[in-house]
């Protein structure tokens, strides 16, 4: 009875594993010659039409509220001021480097991907890409932009 529940259990895990779908972001923060350098508040996040979700949000956080969110003007006005932000997805600023993320977006086969990168005293970038999972396109380029580097999307399992 019990190698059959734990067969059972190989097998259910199996089927999740397998459908699991994974998205890999690669971008770059690029370093900027300002004596009045700020690092970039940076939020990651997808739009279906059946949810809106924030995957990555990069912050100063002073006491209680961050005051300054409502400079990413478009996560802010979609995502940030309806709903929590879970605690998984927020992290302190960072500054120029290249960087890679992976996010689960299971359960959600289309959807627009936005990338907000906005630097006080400086500019603001704001990438838009589609994908539809159904297509199979495993890779998307994004060009460079004022505050934000080239950016690549692996989508995988």
């Amino acid at each position: 009875m019990v190698r059959k529940f734990v067969l059972v259990l190989v097998l259910l895990m199996g089927c999740v594993s397998a459908q699991a779908q994974e998205m890999e972001i690669s971008f770059a923060l690029p370093s900027f010659s300002t004596a009045n350098y700020h690092n970039p508040y940076v939020a990651i996040w997808l739009e279906s039409n059946e949810k809106k979700q924030t995957l990555l949000l990069w912050h100063l956080k002073k006491g209680r509220k961050d005051k300054w969110l409502v400079d990413i003007r478009r996560w802010w006005r979609k995502q940030g001021r309806y709903g929590e932000v879970p605690d998984g997805v927020t992290g302190a600023t960072k500054g120029p480097d290249n960087y890679k993320t992976r996010f689960d977006i299971s359960g959600v086969e289309q959807f627009n991907l936005f990338i907000e990168v906005v630097r006080e005293d400086g500019g603001r970038s704001l990438l838009k890409q589609a994908i539809n999972l159904k297509d199979k396109q495993s890779e998307y380029k994004l060009a460079a932009d004022k505050e934000i580097g080239p950016v690549t999307i692996n989508i995988g399992n």
